[in-house]
């Protein structure tokens, strides 16, 4: 995406106002891309498909400050659809989340959740968590909001506490972090359709809801959520389909000792242009030819 290009992307708010959102999962600049040339109108940037590709962790809290806000400062500057970004715990107290939410809005993201485990956290739909209390985790939120005031990022709270104290108790702290300055509210792994329904109903303002039906969470469409009162989704498959892709295709050509089976696959185009396009070549060697300094256009050699 060429800087003379970007435009100003538009708020998470407004694009809820304009129907239900699908706001699939991403991990880098190619998965960005891909979900935005699909048509998809929103991303979020998943905690722990980031761990996994970029640093080889497990999503148990490992990832850094600084290798957060490089990943949302690269994906952000290289897409024009807005991108949630899931920051955790914020990384410490209220001083260190007001921090981590400035930095991060800097970068480019349009909303950002923060949960409240304990710290190190872990994925949401593994057994193990534990939660902060609901005063600290109201004291966070409003440090949060005093933070991303004015900044375009709105603010997502999640609970984790459906697991650990029950439906009522994150019912409860969603409410309050909906008085304490949230602007979107996301209860973590909701278990049956029954509590789904429930707390749509009960938790007042935007709410957000996480497809993950290969985790705690059932089976759902974006039409049966938004009739409950959801009216911002998320979704994982970037990385499953890339996951596939790799094991595929390693396999066929190992197998066959050469890249033939990739090649003469109708499916995909593995030319190093169509990936190089995908990210404005073209348009780069045209700026960069403006300026007079004899630079050329790219295509590829032809096989002999």
């Amino acid at each position: 995406m060429l800087y003379e290009k970007k435009k100003e992307k538009k708020g998470f708010l407004e694009l809820m106002k304009e129907g239900p959102l699908l706001a699939p999962c991403v991990y880098d600049c190619v998965s960005a891309r891909y979900v935005e040339k699909t048509g998809f109108k929103a991303m979020c940037l998943s905690g722990g498909e980031l761990a996994a590709s970029l640093c080889g962790f497990p999503d148990i809290g490992l990832v850094t400050l600084d290798e957060l806000v490089g990943a949302v400062d690269r994906i952000s500057s290289c897409t024009d659809i807005p991108m949630i970004v899931d920051i955790d715990t914020g990384f410490g107290n209220e001083l260190n989340l007001i921090r981590t939410c400035k930095r991060v809005a800097q970068a480019g993201a349009k909303a950002v959740h923060l949960e409240d485990q304990t710290f190190p956290k872990r994925c949401g739909h593994l057994k193990g968590k534990e939660v902060i209390a609901h005063d600290a985790y109201i004291s966070k939120i409003k440090a949060a909001a005093w933070a991303l005031e004015g900044t375009g990022c709105a603010l997502i709270a999640r609970t984790d506490s459906y697991h650990i104290l029950g439906k009522d108790e994150a019912i409860s702290r969603c409410n309050d972090a909906i008085d304490a300055g949230a602007d979107i509210t996301f209860v973590e792994g909701t278990q049956s359709i029954e509590d789904i329904i429930d707390i749509g109903k009960r938790v007042k303002g935007p709410k957000m809801f996480a497809m993950a039906s290969a985790g705690a969470s059932p089976k759902v469409t974006l039409e049966q959520l938004y009739g409950w009162g959801y009216q911002l989704m998320t979704m994982h498959y970037t990385m499953a389909g890339a996951m596939m892709g790799m094991q595929e295709f390693g396999r066929l050509c190992y197998e066959a000792k050469s890249d033939v089976p990739v090649t003469e696959d109708p499916r995909v185009d593995s030319s190093p242009i169509a990936l190089f396009e995908l990210f404005g070549i073209h348009d780069w060697l045209k700026l960069g030819a403006s300026f007079g300094g004899g630079i050329k256009d790219a295509e590829e050699y032809e096989q002999k």
